[in-house]
């Protein structure tokens, strides 16, 4: 149908009521900026359409011109609605919606005269493809504003964009009655339902609070309802007097009787429809003093803050139909309010958010003392400025309201409380009555933060005489252990000591009587050397362990075998090992590549922990030498792992880090039997010392693991070290490279 025979005058009260609404929307911009210039435009494009139907000839060339300019304009209120709706991805929809507003304005040039038969209706292509291109572009803004509509779990949110896809269903019926309507009263409804949504659009931008949809439309229908139920029975009785009385003047008499009966009747009888018909409807029917008091009653006595975290949320529950709540501690720090979600229903960030002094949420649950909705802080020019790390820590707590817990001065904490289950916003009696109830909390919630203090600071205590009842009980362990020191370490020197001694005494004497062969010389000078040997290694292993403490020990590093480290270390033990029948296994150390480390002091460290193995491990027991590679903390495979286990009597838990300490060693001095290789043979306790020393020069570490000490059951330990292929400061200079070539094979594997 061609638009340009519609009246004229509804289209230049249109005009006007346009040219208004653009004003207002000018006039009222703020942070919208980008909605309000595509409402302009939507706006300035409606004015050119209605004057298109007043101006444009029947005959204009080419046709449709004003539907082209209406396609035009609801093209660019599909714009304003993507940026209202915050849609994503509309650039492509756009340019698909221009390419159809282009494809219809060709048509009308090329087309404009061939008609399609429809049925049984002979319709010109141009009017076709034009008022299919409105339908579809209309169609897709419906049918996805109610989607997102129904999408939206925030009813604040949500009620949003139900106004805003009711305006477009109101503005596309307007459209349709103009399009297809066949009458000037058609016409001027369409004119008016247009108008009508376009200014509800121009409300909806320029204020972002929008009256709550569901909950008016409800109270209409209610009072539509209860009227019409209330009016009934007077219609009725005015209805049957009428058959009754048929003279005018008795007729007369009985309505204003009848009208007296129900004026006296109707507060009573109003009343009585109001309770039925607002049964089956929301309402708030809490008695707020009641709730006040059972709260208060609650509360009172309670001094734990998950407890009263809790109560909160369950009277919140109950209250509101309300599936999320949480209360939020608040804690004033040098830099701001420290804010910590205590618990709540359903999952809610539990890291701590500090929010500046003068940040517009603090100011506003502090100053004003008001609840907050999500709604506003996403909407509202008033919080445009706050930071975006609190913006988006607020809107993963998906809560649509924060409610202050204090006092003008501090601010304790608030209560967020999440959407309800009917999708209903929250009114503002329900949230007047929620502040009633944060108001009760302010000292119950001090006390109880004050008690959790004195808990938090008396566990601590308490943890601390904890430790250092553990630390005197250490100290007191080091101080036997220095205290053996002096009788271990003249038992260490006496016994080599004493055979060297004995055996220069023997010498001498054998050398008086002249009956000293050369064979019984050499077997004596053999125990000679062998004890000092044993008190030369004892000085050095001294020694060592006195380098821990000063600057370290000093490493040469070169390429080397682990499995040729391992191979020496267990050399001279071989013939001790089969005396005393065990069994030692080897597993995946030849698998390895070589590292770079101090060979000498590698062999030193596994000689330790495998005479250590030995030392504890009864006859016919094992010990298994286990090698991998494992990954370092950036997941490369830059470390290796040696896992030295055994079958002995085990470490008790209490011993696992002391047996690392410098002259420590577990059982009693009075029983101290020196040995290297011999079943639970005792040495100074510099072993294990100095193995750790080596393991962590060279950037490694190392650890016991064992379930204790038992010499019937033989639980066995485990001795885990890690070692870097490339410890830091280990790499080799071109004049070392050239020195390492010289070096055998076998030494690096």
């Amino acid at each position: 149908m061609d638009l340009s025979n519609t009246a004229t005058l509804p289209s230049l009260i249109a005009i006007i009521g346009y040219a208004i609404t653009l004003l207002a929307s000018f006039l009222r911009r703020g942070r919208q900026k980008k909605q309000v210039h595509y409402l302009l435009a939507f706006l300035l494009a409606s004015i050119l359409w209605q004057f298109s139907l007043i101006l444009l000839p029947d005959d204009f060339y080419p046709p449709n011109m004003d539907m082209v300019i209406l396609l035009l304009a609801t093209t660019i209120l599909g714009m304003t609605t993507a940026v209202y709706a915050d849609w994503s991805g509309v650039k492509w929809q756009i340019m698909v919606t221009i390419t159809a507003v282009i494809a219809v304005f060709l048509t009308n040039i090329l087309q404009p005269v061939q008609s399609i038969t429809i049925g049984y209706r002979i319709l010109p292509i141009a009017d076709v493809v034009t008022n299919s291109v409105w339908l579809l572009i209309s169609g897709y803004l419906l049918v996805r504003t109610w989607i997102n509509y129904k999408r939206t779990t925030l009813p604040w949110h949500a009620n949003r964009l139900l106004f805003w896809a009711i305006m477009l269903f109101i503005i596309f019926t307007g459209e349709g009655l103009l399009i297809f309507g066949e009458t000037a009263v058609l016409h001027i409804i369409g004119q008016t339902l247009r108008l009508v949504g376009t200014i509800g659009m121009g409300y909806a931008i320029a204020y972002h609070r929008i009256f709550d949809v569901r909950t008016r439309s409800l109270n209409l229908l209610a009072f539509i309802i209860v009227t019409l139920l209330t009016a009934i029975p007077l219609a009725v009785a005015i209805f049957i007097a009428q058959l009754i009385f048929v003279d005018q003047q008795q007729f007369l008499i009985a309505t204003i009787v009848i009208i007296s009966v129900s004026f006296i009747a109707y507060r009573r009888f109003r009343g009585f429809i109001e309770s039925i018909v607002y049964r089956y409807l929301p309402s708030d029917a809490t008695d707020p003093r009641q709730v006040v008091r059972r709260y208060s009653q609650d509360v009172y006595k309670i001094l734990d803050v998950q407890q009263l975290s809790f109560v909160i949320i369950s009277t919140l529950n109950d209250l509101l139909n309300t599936d999320r709540a949480a209360l939020v501690l608040s804690t004033k720090v040098e830099s701001g309010y420290e804010i910590e979600p205590v618990s709540g229903v359903a999952d809610i960030p539990r890291e701590k958010l500090t929010f500046a002094y003068d940040n517009e949420v603090m100011r506003m649950l502090l100053q004003r003392q008001q609840p907050l909705l999500q709604y506003d802080l996403d909407f509202s020019p008033q919080y445009e400025d706050v930071e975006t790390a609190v913006r988006d820590w607020l809107k993963q707590m998906a809560m649509e309201a924060y409610i202050p817990i204090g006092t003008k001065d501090e601010l304790a904490g608030f209560i967020a409380i999440g959407p309800k289950r009917s999708g209903v916003p929250y009114q503002a009696s329900e949230l007047e009555l929620v502040q009633l109830l944060a108001d009760q909390t302010v000292i119950a919630l001090q006390n109880a933060r004050l008690y959790s203090e004195l808990s938090s600071k008396n566990d601590a205590v308490r943890h601390l005489n904890m430790d250092l009842v553990a630390q005197n009980e250490r100290l007191a362990i080091m101080d036997k252990v220095k205290a053996d020191f002096i009788t271990i370490a003249s038992h260490e020197l006496r016994t080599p000591l004493t055979q060297v001694k004995g055996y220069a005494d023997i010498l001498a004497a054998m050398n008086e009587s002249q009956s000293l062969t050369p064979k019984q010389t050499q077997e004596i000078l053999g125990h000679i050397n062998r004890a000092v040997r044993r008190l030369e290694a004892l000085i050095s292993a001294m020694l060592d362990a006195s380098q821990l403490d000063a600057e370290g020990m000093q490493l040469s590093f070169m390429d080397t075998s682990l499995d040729t480290v391992v191979r020496i270390a267990i050399d001279p033990m071989v013939q001790a090992v089969k005396e005393r029948r065990i069994s030692i296994t080897r597993d995946g150390l030849a698998d390895l590549p070589p590292i770079r480390a101090d060979f000498k002091r590698l062999v030193q460290a596994f000689s330790n922990l495998i005479g250590n193995a030995i030392k504890y491990t009864p006859d016919h027991g094992t010990i298994t030498i286990r090698a991998t590679v494992v990954p370092d903390q950036n997941d490369e495979e830059n470390n290796m792992q040696i896992v030295i286990a055994d079958t002995g009597i085990g470490i008790e838990q209490k011993y696992h880090e002391l047996i690392f300490e410098k002259f420590f060693r577990i059982g009693s001095t009075q029983l101290h039997s020196t040995g290297a290789t011999k079943f639970k043979g005792a040495g100074p306790g510099l072993g294990l010392t100095i193995a750790k020393g080596v393991i962590e020069a060279h950037g490694g570490s190392i650890w016991v693991e064992s379930e204790g000490e038992d010499e019937e059951r033989l639980p066995g330990s485990r001795i885990y070290i890690i070692l870097p292929m490339m410890p830091p400061g280990s790499e080799a200079t071109p004049e070392e490279r050239e020195e390492e070539k010289e070096r055998p094979s076998w030494l690096v594997g």
